[in-house]
């Protein structure tokens, strides 16, 4: 599916990171998935948080089901609602820029004011596939209900982690999403991080087939968000874990196999 080794070299994603933890063996993070409002992030009060995942079928998610699915990879530097009034995000990997140099459930407490805006964790261990935390040695992701156009108002996230020593090549197959000047109506984003905070590597929009892309680390995580009018065809898109060794670079903007 990767084509010959003789193939347009893709570009290679930087400054390099560190290598995450070892990922589990679940494709999805235990029913547990993180939303923010479509009007942004920390936009949601208790009432509502509890709205959107009862909208989708879902309740908030316990403080041991975010664990859970924390411990099979769950990253998100993201603070929201779950269960009984609380606040917090769960973290696997310690950073400078989130969980306060912990590990762990970074939990804000029981919240008095039900009116404070954060975003929220919902559990539904039957929900439709919209993002995930995958951790095949390869695997296809597409758009919400493709290859039918995708529906307004999605907020989908992967978290791609293969094994230490291992990068992520990323290759594009289809790519149709609404189209304007800055991707600012409908677009999927790609981070070369645990998370939508640091490494961010593009935007995307429009029916222009993207260039492979191959991580620094053994982690990536994508974004997908469309608004609430106008609707495409959707993406598809496989990635491949690829040992570091098997590489080389030039000049830090291309890759190939050696």
């Amino acid at each position: 599916a990767w084509g010959p080794v003789s193939e347009p070299c893709p570009v290679q994603l930087g400054p390099g990171l560190p290598d995450g933890p070892p990922p589990g063996g679940e494709e999805q993070a235990a029913g547990v998935y993180h939303r923010e409002s479509r009007k942004g992030r920390y936009q949601l009060t208790y009432k509502e948080a509890k709205a959107v995942c009862k909208y989708e079928g879902g309740t908030l998610a316990t403080y041991d089901q975010l664990e859970a699915a924390r411990q099979i990879g769950l990253h998100v530097c993201a603070a929201g609602w779950y269960d009984k009034g609380r606040v917090g995000y769960p973290i696997v990997k310690a950073g400078a820029n989130c969980g306060f140099g912990r590990v762990g459930i970074i939990n804000y407490g029981y919240r008095l004011n039900k009116s404070e805006r954060w975003d929220v964790y919902c559990y539904n261990p039957n929900s439709k596939e919209c993002g995930g935390t995958l951790t095949d040695q390869q695997r296809i992701i597409q758009s919400p209900g493709y290859p039918e156009e995708y529906q307004d108002e999605q907020i989908c996230y992967w978290h791609i982690r293969v094994r230490y020593g291992q990068r992520i090549r990323l290759h594009f197959l289809e790519f149709d999403v609404e189209e304007d000047t800055a991707c600012l109506s409908d677009f999927l984003e790609i981070y070369d991080s645990y998370d939508d905070i640091t490494g961010f590597a593009g935007r995307y929009c429009g029916d222009y087939l993207p260039d492979d892309l191959i991580s620094t680390g053994n982690v990536m995580t994508l974004k997908f968000l469309s608004d609430a009018s106008v609707v495409a065809g959707g993406f598809q898109m496989e990635y491949i874990a690829v040992n570091s060794s098997l590489l080389h670079f030039q000049n830090d903007t291309s890759c190939c196999f050696t």
